[in-house]
């Protein structure tokens, strides 16, 4: 892969709250009497529905992109607002960045990253400046980490802290997880959402120069 430049990146999610209005209504368990109980089962379930849709290319908005690249430089874009032309505005300066590349390098990229790129971008009616490879057997341009540390087992267990634990001997951040991610977006903690998946694509850039290394990946 010498002379082609490679980017590892990584996206964090929020709920898109514009969607809520077409999801089935929150309803209450039906055994509970006591009106507290009630406003509380609600809540949970409210918080939870919030949750699961930022796990779905379709029902999430991104909220952070870091990438990290062969060159040793590195980056973040942040969404600034919830508002449909920051959403669009940060796609825009996210495909911007990643057009540099020749090499694409994600963990589970195939399954959610690059789905929810695309979605979004087809959402905003944005033109995507670079093909980066979706195929699940055609690696082409884009390396899935989890798919090369689990050989094609998309059941398989592991996490990105695992395989970062198993092979490299670090963890990922402390004191936070992706489960975390609406929360932390909730009470305005931007910064440390954007070190967190800054990590993230570090240790995946990390990965995938072990993989190199020890022939598992070639050009």
């Amino acid at each position: 892969m010498n002379n082609k430049k490679i980017i590892a990146f990584d996206i964090e999610t929020i709920a898109d709250r514009s969607v809520i209005p077409f999801l089935p209504e929150v309803k209450p368990n039906g055994k509970l009497k006591d009106p507290a109980k009630i406003e509380a089962d609600i809540a949970d379930k409210k918080a939870k529905q919030l949750a699961d849709m930022g796990l779905s290319p379709l029902t999430n908005m991104i909220c952070c992109l870091s990438w990290y690249d062969s060159e040793g430089k590195s980056g973040n874009i942040v969404l600034e607002s919830e508002s449909p032309e920051h959403e669009k505005d940060c796609l825009l300066s996210i495909w911007e960045d990643l057009s540099g590349g020749n090499i694409f390098v994600t963990f589970n990229g195939r399954s959610f990253d690059l789905p929810t790129l695309r979605s979004h971008s087809l959402k905003h009616k944005i033109k995507i400046p670079v093909d980066i490879d979706a195929g699940r057997y055609n690696r082409g341009n884009h390396i899935d980490m989890r798919q090369i540390l689990a050989g094609d087992d998309k059941f398989a267990p592991g996490k990105l802290d695992f395989f970062a634990q198993r092979f490299l001997g670090v963890g990922k951040t402390e004191g936070i997880a992706g489960k975390d991610i609406q929360d932390w977006w909730d009470v305005g903690l931007k910064e440390d959402i954007a070190a967190y998946c800054d990590n993230d694509a570090k240790i995946t850039y990390q990965l995938f120069n072990l993989a190199c290394d020890c022939g598992l990946i070639t050009a």
